[in-house]
C-alpha cells in the first residue's frame, strides 16, 4: 500500500512542477538532440577509407557534416512531438522525422553533387546545404512555437490528459 501512495505523491508532484516554455523545451530539445546525434554521426564515420569505393562526385571528408543534421534534425522533431502530444506525438513524429530526414539527405545529394560537381565548388555545395539545414530547423521552431499556442492542440493535450 505504501507503494501506491508513494507513487500517488510523485504524480501529484510532477502536475505541480513547472512545465517547460516553448523557448525553453526548443533549447532543451536541440541540445539533447545534439548530444544524441554527435555519437552516431561518429560512430557512422568509417575509420578504413581505403577499403570504400571512392565515388569522385561525393565529397568523403564533409560525411560527418552530411549526417549530423540528418540525425539531429530527425531526434529533434521527435523530442519536439513528445513534447506536444506525449508517446502519441512520439509516435506520429517518427514518420515525420523520417520524411524530414530522408528530404536532407536527397538536400545534400543535389547541393554536393549538383552545385559541388557543375559549378566545380565544394564550398558553393557546403554553404548551400548548410543554408538548407539552417532553414530546416528555422521552419521546425517555427512550426513548434506555433505549435505552443494553438488552442487545438491544447484541447487534444486535454483530451489526452497531459496538462490539468
Amino acid at each position: 500500500m505504501t507503494c501506491l501512495v508513494q507513487l500517488a505523491t510523485i504524480a501529484v508532484m510532477w502536475r505541480k512542477l513547472h512545465v517547460l516554455s516553448p523557448g525553453q523545451s526548443l533549447v532543451l530539445a536541440s541540445v539533447s538532440a545534439a548530444l544524441i546525434a554527435l555519437p552516431i554521426t561518429l560512430q557512422s564515420v568509417s575509420r578504413d577509407e581505403a577499403a570504400h569505393f571512392r565515388f569522385q562526385l561525393w565529397p568523403d571528408t564533409l560525411n560527418p557534416f552530411i549526417t549530423f543534421p540528418v540525425f539531429f534534425i530527425g531526434v529533434l522533431l521527435v523530442l519536439l512531438g513528445y513534447y506536444h502530444l506525449g508517446r502519441l506525438g512520439f509516435l506520429l513524429s517518427v514518420f515525420a522525422a523520417f520524411a524530414v530526414a530522408w528530404s536532407i539527405a536527397v538536400c545534400a545529394i543535389f547541393s554536393f553533387v549538383g552545385a559541388g560537381h557543375y559549378f566545380g565548388s565544394i564550398r558553393l555545395g557546403a554553404i548551400l546545404y548548410s543554408t538548407l539545414v539552417v532553414a530546416i530547423y528555422l521552419l521546425a521552431a517555427r512550426l513548434h512555437l506555433r505549435a505552443a499556442k494553438s488552442p487545438s492542440l491544447h484541447d487534444a493535450q486535454l483530451k489526452l490528459r497531459l496538462v490539468p
